[in-house]
C-alpha cells in the first residue's frame, strides 16, 4: 500500500494489512466476549435471586408452619416462575426437632441454547436455612 507522508514523500507501508487484521481480531473478540455475557450473565444474576427468594421462602415456611408438600410445592412454582427447572425429587427439607427451624437444600437447572444447536445445561444447588425469627 502506498501512502504519501507530511513532506509529500511516497512511503510504502508492509505492515498496514498486518494492523488491519489484529483490529479486526480484537473486534471479534470483543464481539464473541460481549454475545456471551449478554447470554450468561443474566441466567447467574437471577440465580442469584431466585437464592434469596428461597431464603424468603424458608423463613415464611417457618412462621406459618407449612408442610413439605406446601413447601415443595412453592419452590416449584417459584423455579418456574424464576425460568428454572426444579424436581420435586430434587428439593430437600430439613427439620430440626424442637425448633422451629427449616432447612432447604433445592438442586435446580436451566438450559441455555447458543448458536450451532449448542445447548448448555447450568446446574446449581442452593441451600437456605429458615428461622421463626428470619
Amino acid at each position: 500500500m502506498t501512502l504519501r507522508n507530511l513532506e509529500g514523500n511516497t512511503v510504502v507501508s508492509k505492515e498496514c494489512g498486518k494492523i488491519r487484521i489484529g483490529y479486526l481480531v480484537l473486534v471479534l473478540f470483543i464481539a464473541v466476549f460481549g454475545y456471551l455475557s449478554y447470554r450468561i450473565v443474566p441466567v447467574y444474576t437471577q440465580q442469584d435471586a431466585f437464592d434469596q427468594d428461597l431464603l424468603d421462602l424458608a423463613g415464611t415456611a417457618t412462621r406459618k408452619g407449612w408442610d413439605n408438600g406446601e413447601i415443595v410445592n412453592r419452590v416449584r412454582k417459584l423455579g418456574k416462575t424464576r425460568g428454572f427447572q426444579v424436581r420435586a425429587r430434587d428439593i430437600r427439607i430439613h427439620r430440626v426437632r424442637g425448633q422451629a427451624e427449616i432447612t432447604l437444600d433445592v438442586n435446580y437447572s436451566r438450559s441455555e441454547e447458543f448458536p450451532g444447536g449448542y445447548v448448555h445445561v447450568f446446574s446449581f444447588s442452593s441451600s437456605s436455612e429458615g428461622t421463626y425469627f428470619f
